[in-house]
């Protein structure tokens, strides 16, 4: 086998279900000790790849575990589907804390910025900039409340780490490296504190068993007694928090 034909970056591969195309996040992965498949929503599956997998032996994979793929797809769509949704695309609020904040105009002229209060926020700035300003917002609070809460949960553990990295992640909510480095995606910031600082300690955890071993499952235990509680809410209301756009709540503001 050609080293060439090995999967080192991620991509996208398509396999067919129920006479429809789904697409699958294909993630390289160099703590991986096999090729696995992680279900989050109809629409959200990843396929973990360790060292040394080609895509023939991913395509291989993918046929052998279709029956399954397709159950766990037929129950992400039922849950979906008999989950009340959160109401993210909701017209005129964004969401910080899984809470629903009014959002109003404010001046227009001038450096664009989002000044959050408490009653809801307001958005300044020339309209054809204020998509930028909010974007930027809501990563500088995923920043704010990220720091806070890694670092206190880093000492609680007794646990040191490299970097704190906030991203757009579009499959996970978060990730350790073997070099330390703590990665996040800023959506968190939309959801109820408990479920933010729920992935700090899974993935500072991290920092101890770099696995999903029954040791570490041991340690979320010790350390997180009600994790399940915090992964059934992802469970159900994941996919729609990966969609979340703030900037739907400009929509109604007067240009």
């Amino acid at each position: 086998m050609s080293q060439r034909d090995l999967i080192r970056t991620s991509r996208l591969a398509t396999v067919t279900l129920g006479g429809r195309d789904v697409s699958i996040v294909v993630r390289p992965s160099s703590r991986a000790r096999r090729l696995r498949l992680v279900v989050t929503g109809s629409t959200a599956i990843e396929a973990v790849v360790p060292t040394g997998v080609s895509a023939h032996d991913l395509e291989r994979f993918l046929h052998t575990n279709r029956a399954w793929l397709t159950r766990a797809v037929a129950e992400a769509l039922r849950r979906e589907a008999s989950t009340p949704r959160l109401g993210l695309d909701t017209r005129g609020v964004v969401w910080l804390g899984g809470r629903a904040l009014p959002v109003a105009g404010g001046r227009t002229s001038g450096r664009a910025r989002v000044d959050l209060r408490e009653d809801g926020v307001v958005v300044h700035g020339d309209p054809a900039t204020r998509e930028a300003a909010i974007n930027r917002f809501y990563r500088d609070q995923a920043r704010l409340e990220l720091d806070d809460a890694v670092a206190a949960e880093a000492e609680r553990l007794g646990l040191r780490y490299a970097r704190l990295a906030v991203r757009d992640q579009k499959t996970r909510w978060g990730s350790c490296s073997t070099n330390g480095t703590l990665s996040f995606s800023w959506r968190l910031v939309a959801a109820p504190r408990t479920i933010l600082d729920y992935v700090v300690v899974h993935e500072l955890l991290h920092l101890r068993e770099l696995n999903h071993s029954a040791r570490f499952w041991a340690l979320l235990d010790a350390f997180r007694p009600a994790w399940r509680d915090d992964v059934e809410w992802l469970r159900n209301h994941g996919r729609e928090l990966h969609g979340y756009n703030p900037c739907v709540a400009l929509e109604l503001l007067a240009t």
